[in-house]
């Protein structure tokens, strides 16, 4: 069967004017009669509807701009930007970024169409087309990407979509991305220049795993607020960092946390590991990273990704390890022993899944439940899980200390749900959120 080409397929429009402005007219009118009598769940469907018409509103631009660029005899494309400039009352530079926009979404099939049926959000669109350009990748792979990262799609945000893609930008061609890898560490550097009002900016740019590294040192050192301490965190963090770059301070004791595939760490080629908050690195990175490991844990998981059980932290012998990794075939590995024993000896369902007495949840279940949640379990939020309070979902003592009843809240979601939501653990392992207006919002499990 033939098929057009892409860009020469006919244009439909997402809504008419007539429609889009009968749809905003409508809304306007229910917003009105809603402003003194609404309930917060209604304001928030308000919100929702006016969000939606925004989203059409893009789509119908979008499909626009393409059709009258396509149409356009190819000796006057280049004048298209100035039609539009004039079409919007802008200027060339707006212009011209709205009509490369446009043409870039719509050679991706799928994704304005996934707009158009309210499946993704106009920020969702935009998001992947920032992500896709912070490389050089050919159509096909730009095309083949965005497929995959649709059929994964399960409501992520768009910044949780932009992850997907930058694991599957990885995954097309590893070869491309080490090389990608390698030429823009070279480029790591630290820029310092002035801001408005006596401030200045310190900006540092290097491999991922080095400002892990920092991040995890700033979190281990940054401590409780004392008594008396009016700033703000910024502030803390901010003064932390002098103290530490002038060497008027020590840094604490610090882990930063990397999730790592069995198949991976024993020299597997194909999954990538992940730095929890940060995002995806090569399998390479990752072997590099287990010669410098403190401690291992093995977390197991069913079929499914879902875990079941954690080891005690195992700590390999590092003086070894990295004269191992330059040893000649055959000889001892101490990492590579320290993992293949975990797998042989997998950490039994009970002393993870265990509840206690006390109030206090132990180092044990801690673990087991940063491995289950992997971030905070408000929806969308993304806050590592090893940095959330482990909250009791009916307070204690009349809720037990057991997994089953503890999960992972950042902070502010914590407060939130003591303030303002209901948490309710489905039966699927969902968390269920209900807003003061009774609304209600799903957090999925995050599997491996």
């Amino acid at each position: 069967m033939q098929t057009e080409p892409w860009d020469e397929r006919p244009v439909p429009a997402a809504l008419t004017p007539e429609k889009l402005a009968s749809l905003v007219e409508s809304s306007l009118r229910g917003a009105d009669a809603l402003l003194f009598t609404a309930t917060p769940r209604e304001e928030l469907d308000e919100i929702g509807r006016f969000a939606q018409l925004k989203d059409q509103a893009w789509v119908g631009m979008v499909r626009a701009i393409v059709a009258a660029y396509n149409r356009a005899p190819a000796a006057q494309r280049e004048f298209a930007c100035d039609e539009v400039a004039l079409a919007i009352g802008a200027g060339f530079g707006t212009a011209a970024n709205l009509v490369s926009q446009a043409l870039a979404a719509c050679a991706l099939p799928g994704l304005v169409e996934a707009v158009a049926a309210g499946i993704l959000t106009e920020r969702h669109a935009l998001a992947v087309l920032r992500e896709l350009d912070t490389v050089e990748l050919t159509l096909e792979q730009r095309q083949c990407i965005v497929l995959i990262a649709l059929a994964r799609y399960a409501g992520q945000t768009p910044g949780e979509l932009m992850k997907v893609i930058r694991r599957l930008i990885l995954t097309v061609d590893r070869a491309a991305a080490a090389a990608r890898q390698d030429k823009a560490s070279r480029d790591r550097r630290v820029d310092c220049y002035p801001d408005a009002d006596g401030q200045g900016v310190l900006h540092a740019r290097g491999p991922l795993e080095a400002i892990a590294a920092i991040k995890a040192a700033l979190e281990a050192s940054l401590g409780s607020r004392e008594t008396g301490d009016e700033r703000s965190k910024g502030e803390r963090e901010f003064d932390l960092l002098v103290e530490l770059l002038t060497g008027t301070r020590e840094p604490a004791g610090w882990h930063a946390h990397v999730v790592i595939p069995y198949a991976t760490a024993t020299g597997g080629q194909v999954e990538l590991a992940d730095i929890p908050g940060l995002g995806p690195i090569l399998p390479s990175t990752a072997r590099d990273l287990l010669d410098q490991a403190l401690d291992l844990t093995a977390i197991n998981v069913d079929q499914d990704g879902t875990p079941f059980s954690v080891s005690d932290p195992v700590t390999p012998t590092h003086a070894a390890t990295s004269a191992a990794r330059t040893a000649p075939a055959g000889a001892t590995d101490p990492v590579r022993d320290a993992l293949l024993a975990m797998a042989r000896n997998p950490a039994p369902t009970g002393p993870s899944n265990r509840g206690v007495a006390g109030y206090r949840v132990p180092k044990r279940v801690q673990r087991f439940l940063e491995a289950r949640d992997r971030t905070c379990v408000f929806p969308h939020c993304t806050r590592p899980a090893f940095l959330t309070d482990k909250d009791h979902r009916n307070p204690w003592p009349l809720g037990p200390t057991h997994p089953d009843n503890l999960q992972c809240l950042c902070r502010h979601h914590h407060r939130a749900k003591q303030a303002a939501f209901t948490v309710e653990k489905l039966p699927n392992g969902d968390y269920q959120w209900t807003s003061r207006g009774g609304w209600t919002f799903t957090r999925q499990p995050k599997g491996y």
